[in-house]
């Protein structure tokens, strides 16, 4: 997975927690110092990215723009896994 060149990048894997858990930490970190937020969804948990890029985008559709999306796979513990990696960057 490749990252951004910008300094101040906040990146959320997503687990086992419930989504508003990871919504209220990426509010939180656009509005401190987050210049670009990157949502990692792997296996499973890829609907559950793009649930977290929606809501994210319902609560401050304005203030976000979608920088790039990258869909690949992985190897973890000598398997593949599939990922969805969306970055969104701080407008302002």
């Amino acid at each position: 997975m490749s990252t951004p060149s910008k300094s101040n990048v906040k990146t959320i894997l997503l687990g086992n927690k419930p989504l508003k858990e990871y919504l209220i930490e990426a509010v939180v970190s656009l509005n401190r110092d987050a210049d670009v937020i990157e949502i990692i969804g792997r296996g499973r948990n890829i609907y559950r990215a793009v649930n977290l890029y929606n809501a994210l985008l319902a609560r401050v559709g304005d203030k976000v723009n979608l920088k790039d999306i990258e869909i690949g796979s992985i190897l973890v513990r000598n398997r593949r896994v599939s990922y969805i990696r969306i970055a969104l960057q701080r407008i302002g």
